[in-house]
């Protein structure tokens, strides 16, 4: 089982937007995922609605359930998801140790949280 954090106010959040879905929507979870990774260890996330599949690791956030494929768990390892609502970002954030991979590659992606 991977280990992951989801602050507080990012559980809030999650159970809101799963709680708004269209209503013919009938997912089961939200999946954090890698988007794209650089070949320098660097990843870039995403997340979205979806229904879990049978190789996914889950985490019940008690009212929503995250969903992690095994491609994507070694860069979410120690993870941190949270939300911020400030003047500089409103959104999800995934900290990601893993994913601070070496530089020099162009990515843009070094030394930041995605």
């Amino acid at each position: 089982m991977i280990n992951i954090t989801v602050s507080p106010r990012a559980a809030d959040e999650l159970k809101k937007a799963l709680g708004t879905a269209e209503p013919e929507q009938t997912v089961n979870g939200v999946r954090v995922m890698v988007q794209s990774a650089c070949g320098c260890g660097t990843a870039h996330f995403a997340m979205g609605f979806d229904d879990a599949q049978p190789e996914d690791d889950r985490i019940d956030l008690g009212g929503v359930t995250l969903l992690i494929d095994p491609d994507s768990a070694p860069y979410l390892e120690n993870a941190e998801v949270d939300y911020s609502d400030d003047l500089m970002q409103k959104g999800f954030r995934i900290n990601a140790p893993q994913s601070s991979g070496g530089g020099g590659c162009g990515c843009g992606g070094h030394g930041h949280s995605h």
